[in-house]
């Protein structure tokens, strides 16, 4: 029975550890807050992804560049496009407020301002790839990409 209980609390334990983190909340408030009127959402799981990279791979006016690009993707398990741009001003507030606190947590990778628009970009830099990324407009965009970008591969493209 011990062992039972401790193995309880262990996987527990390793549960809130992992749920806690920030790219993981992102998520959950996603979900919390797309319910009200002008949050607009869309998520991709991992069987739409696998049939739209399928779809483009056959499309016959793809060259090899872009080939190589939709190759640095691959590893892509999950896409949630929320926009908000028309939320009710206090509940946009409430939701900004929050995710810039959850956004704290995280490595801002590239940052993009053009005209008074920002874009951000947070995620998982390891040197080789970019995991769960999340591309950020307070104005309105909310952007999660849950999986691996393949710098190699997407710089090679570039370069060619």
């Amino acid at each position: 029975m011990k062992k039972i209980l401790l193995t309880l609390t262990l996987l527990l334990t390793a549960t809130f550890l992992w749920a806690g983190k920030p790219i993981n909340k992102v998520q959950t408030l996603v979900d919390e807050y797309r319910h009200y009127d002008g949050f607009d959402n869309v998520t991709l799981g991992p069987l739409a992804l696998s049939f739209v990279k399928t779809l483009a791979f056959c499309d016959a006016d793809l060259d090899q560049e872009d080939r190589e690009i939709l190759r640095a993707f691959s590893e892509i398990r999950r896409l949630t496009v929320l926009d908000f741009e028309d939320a009710e001003a206090a509940v946009k507030g409430r939701f900004v407020k929050k995710v810039q606190q959850l956004l704290k947590g995280m490595e801002l990778i590239l940052e993009a301002k053009e005209d008074g628009d920002r874009l951000s970009i947070y995620g998982i830099d390891d040197g080789t790839a970019i995991r769960d990324c999340i591309l950020w407009d307070p104005e309105g965009t909310l952007i999660y990409v849950r999986g691996n970008v393949t710098l190699d591969k997407l710089m090679a493209a570039a370069n060619d």
